[in-house]
């Protein structure tokens, strides 16, 4: 299946000739093992970056909210492009990592302000 002439991306293919799925069988298994080891990186990324709640005083309901604003869980996908950018570019995992966790910080502070009155 092809866009209409003209428009946008024109000829660009967006299935397979025959209607199937671009990804399929081992390749999305593949697809979906990556997701899923980039989410639990990004977790760890998170859990270790955030301050601990039973370590705090005066300020542990915000670090508690904080936590679980940014580890309430999800797919991850903004954390996966994130790692997957910084492989294709040769970054260390490390750096990846702490950058995957501040895109989910940016994330889950986006989320939490459109909720303010």
């Amino acid at each position: 299946m092809t866009d209409a002439p003209g428009a946008p991306g024109a000829g660009a293919v967006s299935a397979a000739k025959d209607g199937a799925p671009l990804l399929a069988g081992a390749d999305l298994a593949a697809l979906e093992a990556r997701l899923a080891a980039n989410a639990a990186r990004a977790e760890a990324a998170l859990d270790a970056l955030l301050p601990p709640v039973d370590s705090l005083g005066p300020e542990m309901p915000v670090a508690a909210a904080m936590r679980h604003a940014a580890l309430g869980g999800g797919k991850r996908l903004r954390a996966h492009l994130a790692m997957e950018a910084a492989a294709l570019l040769g970054a260390p995992g490390a750096r990846a990592d702490r950058v995957a966790a501040a895109v989910e910080c940016l994330h889950a502070y986006s989320l939490v302000h459109d909720d303010l009155p």
